[in-house]
């Protein structure tokens, strides 16, 4: 392909970009091995497999990438072409193919497509292993875009659609099927979130589908913020945290996964492939480590240390917990179940244990570290106390207890305000009007200052974690002072979360004029009834007429006191007569 860049962001799908998928496939590398990297794939993974000692061939379909990499990296060997290039023997230990098998065939080829799975298998010696990464047709990237389904969208898309493509596998159990047919076994499986070409969670055989493990509460928050990540200010038909979060109570994330991540091997490794329960990177760094369940207690281990980064709007990235990290719920279901059950005695409980876990980790009022951005969606409950996940900034300067406390809660408000999730106050008009009722369980008040700063402390942490400029900041700050129920999510742009905010807008907006209505009966009604005693009045008090009956009336009305009084008399005199 003479006039083709698999590398150009504007004809074809990003290339492949992970570190904790880096780090995976460098683990399975070895000095001396025969590695081959299928497809185009992140300069990043060539420079891990040469810095640990492998040989590495990499098979491209572009004449011009074919010569930027032979420039780039001299010790490379390239293969310009379809898999026709590749030597039909069993000659590497490793094949690496992390963008899939639909960029592995060329357009000036061969328009039927082969079968690229047994081709790369093929070329495996027999204790080598295969690192695949397959797209799931039924992952949560595909429910929730928003572009259309039909192909040939982009100049990319010349190749069959997989989807009526026999020969390749759509499912894991599929694609194993596939591996055992060219006996092969997976040694190692991995569902990947948010997308298969930028994963940050990966999820190991252990923990898919374990709705008991301990690890349940971390894996919902990372794949919260994950999502949060990859489509922040992306328009999309649904959020995909809600569909997660879903799939994790159901135990389906690994029907859901984004893609798979599958080692396989021809025949038994001299050391076991190693595996992992759980890990997490950053998209925006390569910070990438491992959560893990042994002997009872969690632990943390970090594969890929943080790069140095510069404080930023107050904020600064957060340093490695030296503490095993705890388990537990996220704070926030619990939060939200009593607030659907509008169980308002249970809520207070929550929202005082809040409160009293936020003002023990103060000193001299002020609150310090990654605990003074916390929120109940990055709260650990183990039923006992409370517990941070995983941080990833900090303030530079400590925040006033009260500022802490307020955030927490206020950003709570507007997770109820803006996903439309059910509570007791429904007809409340803002969240810093609900903010203010949830501080009222806890014995606290609701002042400007305080809300203000709260939000700047947001403003400042949607500033490191989206890129936000100055000008952009300020509006995200305007925009969050704002809130109101009926507002759709600021940061995910849902089609159905806003179709939804629209039905509630006009709910209260029916509400609202049905109380006019009534208000205006009332108001017609009482008019009506003073206009006609203002009648009657000028009628008595005017004519001639209207004297006469105010004075039959007074006189009968004195007449009826005093014949009540002469009553009463004689009653009581009978009364003392008969004794």
């Amino acid at each position: 392909m003479l006039a083709w860049s698999d590398w150009d962001p504007a004809r074809g799908p990003a290339l492949p970009r992970s570190a904790a998928l880096r780090h995976l496939v460098t683990e399975l590398s070895a000095p001396g091995q025969e590695v081959l990297v299928a497809g185009p794939h992140d300069d990043d993974f060539v420079t891990g497999l040469l810095a640990a000692g492998s040989r590495v061939t990499w098979l491209c379909r572009s004449l011009s990438d074919a010569h930027r990499i032979a420039e780039t990296y001299p010790a490379v060997t390239v293969l310009c072409g379809s898999l026709a290039k590749l030597d039909p023997t069993p000659r590497y230990d490793l094949v690496v193919a992390a963008d899939g098998l639909d960029r592995l065939d060329s357009v000036e080829g061969p328009q039927a497509t082969p079968d690229e799975l047994a081709v790369l298998t093929r070329v495996l010696r027999p204790a080598g292993a295969l690192v695949l990464v397959q797209d799931n047709p039924l992952g949560i990237h595909h429910w929730v875009t928003l572009t259309s389904n039909r192909q040939y969208r982009s100049d990319a898309e010349w190749y069959p659609p997989a989807a009526y493509d026999e020969i390749r596998p759509a499912s894991l159990t599929q694609l194993h099927e596939r591996l055992a047919a060219e006996e092969l076994v997976a040694t190692a499986t991995y569902a990947l979130f948010p997308t298969p070409r930028t994963p940050s969670v990966l999820i190991g055989a252990r923990l898919l589908g374990d709705t008991a493990s301990p690890l349940r509460g971390h894996l919902a928050a990372a794949l919260a913020e994950a999502f949060t990540d990859a489509y922040r200010d992306t328009p999309v038909l649904s959020d995909p945290r809600q569909l997660a979060a879903t799939a994790l109570r159901a135990g389906a994330e690994a029907s859901l996964a984004a893609g798979w991540l599958t080692v396989a091997r021809r025949g038994a490794p001299a050391t076991p492939d190693p595996t992992h329960e759980l890990v997490v990177g950053r998209g925006d760094d390569d910070y990438t480590y491992e959560l893990a369940f042994r002997d009872g207690q969690p632990r943390l281990t970090v594969l890929v240390p943080p790069r140095r980064r510069d404080e930023r709007a107050g904020l600064r990235p957060a340093a490695i917990p030296a503490r095993p990290p705890a388990v537990g719920r996220i704070f926030e279901e619990r939060l939200l179940r009593l607030c659907a059950q509008a169980d308002l005695a249970g809520l207070r409980g929550e929202v005082i244990r809040l409160v009293t876990w936020v003002e023990q980790q103060a000193r001299d009022g002020y609150v310090a570290g990654p605990t003074a951005l916390a929120t109940p969606c990055t709260l650990l409950d183990d039923g006992v106390a409370l517990h941070l996940t995983t941080p990833r900034w900090e303030p530079v300067t400590p925040i006033p207890v009260a500022t802490v406390i307020t955030r927490a809660l206020w950003w709570f408000a507007v997770r109820l305000l803006t996903t439309g999730r059910p509570h007791p106050w429904s007809l409340t008009a803002s969240a810093a009007e609900l903010t203010e009722i949830l501080l009222g369980m806890a014995g606290r008040t609701l002042d400007e200052p305080t809300l203000r700063a709260a939000v700047d402390v947001q403003v400042a942490l949607d500033t490191v974690e989206a890129g936000l400029t100055d000008r952009e900041a300020h509006t995200r700050r305007l925009a969050l002072l704002e809130l109101r129920s009926g507002t759709p999510p600021i940061d995910v742009q849902g089609y159905r979360e806003l179709a939804e905010a629209l039905w509630r807008q006009r709910y209260q907006m029916s509400h609202l004029l049905a109380m006019l209505e009534w208000n205006d009966r009332i108001i017609r009604s009482r008019d009506y009834w003073h206009s006609k005693m203002d009648w009657e009045l000028q009628f008595y008090r005017k004519s001639w007429a209207g004297r006469f009956l105010m004075l039959a009336r007074n006189a009968y009305r004195l007449l009826r006191r005093d014949l009540r009084k002469v009553w009463r008399r004689l009653s009581r005199a009978d009364t003392s007569r008969s004794r």
